[in-house]
């Protein structure tokens, strides 16, 4: 037999549900190669895709011609007793809860106090079944914050962001960041055996104040110094020289943005077309400029920067010279 019988409908959409969802890779690849047969692929074309014998595909387009999709699917097969059965199970994944940093410490655990052994795969696959996975960590201030301010925030931030696409105002963020010789490390794709090693020293500290729209316009100061409430109020007082309609200027609650001297200079910045809009505290996800920030630091920041300082001076430059042209980020 060349080809299967032509499909129906609904053998058509079962088989392609088959294809992309179901949980055994087994029943993925046979029921793609019954939509391939289907298609008018011969069995040695459709052994080649799938990397297959032909007898193989031939045993598969007999099996689906005699049973349908139950000559696809395996039967139930005896083998070895689970070691974990359902309670310990449970157990199991209790204890990595309590100790989600450490799998060791999770099968000492069950050896001393449920007198199982088992591997480490073993574990992980248990870890799998109930919806774990292995990740970064991540810090967070969620915990510190005031729920209703920080839901007041959001919506006066929402109320903001439509004013700024109708075009009515120019809605701003702004933080400072500082640079040094000592890196951030990211992920990088590495050769197996091998480790990308970035060098590392104290040096001086670039700080950078920023302002951006969701658009990607920016503007920036970079010095080589403190940063100051005098810094920041100067920074404001440049950034206005380029404002050309009503602006909201969106800050965070960092004590230079709270100081006497900071909030003296509110009212002379709302002459001059300038309102600043603090968010509530502990909110770092509503200032959209800490994820200029990450990406500076962890994605367009090249290697070669960390080799001296006037090597990070220069692609720091180049980098907040080039933000909304070769580097972009789209503020969804």
């Amino acid at each position: 037999m060349l080809f299967v019988t032509p499909l129906s409908c609904e053998e058509n959409t079962t088989l392609n549900e088959i294809h992309k969802n179901h949980w055994n890779h087994a029943p993925r690849v046979r029921s793609h190669a019954i939509l391939l047969s289907a298609q008018g692929f011969k069995l040695s074309k459709i052994s080649e895709i799938l990397s297959v014998c032909r007898q193989t595909v031939a045993t598969w387009v007999h099996a689906w011609e005699n049973d349908g999709i139950c000559g696809l699917i395996d039967l139930p097969r005896s083998g070895r007793p689970c070691i974990l059965c359902d309670e310990s199970e449970v157990k199991a994944i209790e204890y990595v809860e309590q100790s989600p940093r450490s799998l060791k410490t999770v099968l000492a655990e069950l050896s001393d106090k449920l007198d199982i052994d088992i591997s480490h795969a073993t574990l992980k696959r248990a870890c799998k079944r109930a919806g774990l996975s292995w990740k970064r960590v991540r810090k967070s201030l969620k915990s510190k914050r005031d729920p209703v301010l920080f839901e007041k925030s959001r919506q006066q931030l929402e109320a903001l962001i439509e004013q700024d696409k109708q075009g009515i105002i120019d809605l701003y963020y702004f933080d400072e960041s500082g640079f040094t010789l000592d890196p951030c490390v990211p992920y990088a794709w590495q050769p197996i055996g091998k480790t990308i090693e970035i060098p590392a020293s104290k040096s001086d500290r670039l700080n950078v104040l920023g302002f951006i729209k969701r658009d990607c316009s920016f503007f920036s100061i970079v010095f080589n110094g403190s940063v100051t409430s005098s810094v920041v109020v100067a920074s404001i007082d440049s950034f206005i020289l380029t404002i050309q309609r009503p602006t909201s200027l969106v800050i965070d609650n960092a004590s230079v943005h709270t100081s006497s001297e900071f909030m003296e200079n509110i009212e002379r910045w709302k002459e001059h077309g300038l309102t600043i809009v603090p968010i509530s505290p502990y909110s770092p996800e509503l200032n959209i400029i800490e994820i200029l920030w990450r990406k500076i630091k962890y994605e367009w920041m090249p290697f070669s920067a960390y080799q001296s300082f006037a090597n990070l001076n220069d692609s720091l430059v180049k980098i907040l010279a080039n933000i909304g042209i070769s580097y972009t980020i789209n503020f969804a």
